[in-house]
């Protein structure tokens, strides 16, 4: 296994190792978890493409939903 030195500021690295006891893991251990998900992002999840296309019947028009789903994002 690779090791890497990382230089991040002092704050951080506070946030960083308070975050990795949170979760129970070693601060090696969550920066690794970080990055891989990070450039992991090229990787489509499974079944993704099966949706294109999949959806069966009509949206209903804006003036068949009730108040409070109409207005959300005017708030």
């Amino acid at each position: 296994m690779a090791q890497l030195n990382v230089y991040v500021p002092d704050d951080l690295e506070d946030k960083i190792r308070k975050e990795a006891v949170r979760r129970g893991q070693s601060v090696s251990a969550f920066v690794a978890e970080l990055v891989r998900r990070e450039v992991s992002v090229s990787e489509w999840p499974p079944g993704f493409f099966e949706l294109a296309g999949s959806w069966v019947g009509d949206f209903p028009d804006i003036e068949d939903l009730p108040t409070q789903e109409r207005d959300w994002g005017n708030s």
